[in-house]
């Protein structure tokens, strides 16, 4: 159980992940709050949740403990300088989900004596299946880690990493999940054209992925060793896996997640002179 005060600032998609995770493990409902600036939609998600939705972010500083910015990255500067500088302090936590901003970059407009911390969920936190990194600012104690740890596990599983790599986390699980629904699609073409009708080619290629992504996360064997099992020597799948070797794959792989990397770089250079 946790047992802080939460407020969510911002409730798109990670932020309503949040909510609907946070909502089921909090003891009280007062225990949780949000803001958000639609009326409509802050009526929808009060009413789903039970809970309290504010239009007034200065009232939902005030009465946490712990203060998720989940708004857009170009909406954090105005955020920050207009009222969470105004209304957060040292006994309070301050958690940071938009990419490409910095816990130094945070902590220079809110003040360094500030705890802060970063963290990186991805997309399948809409279903409590996301992996979030967690990154500390230099104010953040290991108990704030650890409640940032225990808010994050709600919509999936945590891992701590050092926020220098945070641009290659967003490489690879922030930007991942698209990846695996390019290839998902592609799949599916390839079976359409193989003369499957939609229907059948989508069930099928879904299925073996969720199968495969669960084998591979409980057999504890790794990729290679499952790859060798599943490809028969002069069978049909190593013929594909001939195709995907000649036409260099991996190395496709490679040079499209570094390009995910350089954009996260670009991005929070870009920010960082934009806020100045």
């Amino acid at each position: 159980m946790i047992n802080k005060r939460i407020g969510i600032i911002g409730c798109g998609n990670m932020g309503e992940a949040l909510l609907n995770r946070l909502s089921t493990v909090l003891e009280k409902s007062t225990s949780l709050m949000a803001s958000e600036i639609d009326a409509t939609r802050r009526e929808l998600l009060q009413t789903k949740y039970k809970i309290i939705v504010q239009f007034d972010n200065n009232y939902l500083l005030k009465n946490s403990d712990v203060v998720i910015l989940a708004v857009k990255p170009k909406d954090v500067y105005a955020l920050l300088q207009n009222e969470v500088c105004c209304g957060i302090s040292k006994d309070k936590l301050l958690i940071s989900i938009a990419a490409g901003i910095t816990t130094k970059h945070i902590e220079s407009i809110v003040g360094k004596d500030i705890p802060v911390i970063r963290v990186m969920p991805n997309m399948p936190a809409l279903i409590g299946e996301a992996i979030s990194s967690i990154s500390a600012g230099s104010a953040a104690t290991k108990e704030d880690v650890e409640i940032a740890k225990d808010i994050f596990s709600t919509i999936g599983e945590v891992v701590e990493v050092d926020e220098g790599l945070v641009d290659s986390v967003t490489a690879i699980s922030g930007s991942g999940p698209a990846y695996f629904f390019y290839f998902v699609e592609a799949l599916i073409q390839a079976a359409k054209d193989l003369g499957l009708k939609e229907a059948v080619a989508i069930k099928l290629v879904l299925k073996t992925a969720l199968g495969s992504s669960k084998l591979l996360y409980a057999s504890g064997e790794g990729p290679d060793t499952l790859i060798q099992k599943v490809a028969s020597k002069g069978g049909t799948t190593e013929a594909a896996l001939k195709v995907f070797e000649n036409k260099k794959f991996k190395n496709i792989v490679k040079t499209a997640c570094r390009q995910a990397y350089k954009r996260s770089k670009e991005l929070c250079r870009k920010w960082h002179v934009c806020s100045r």
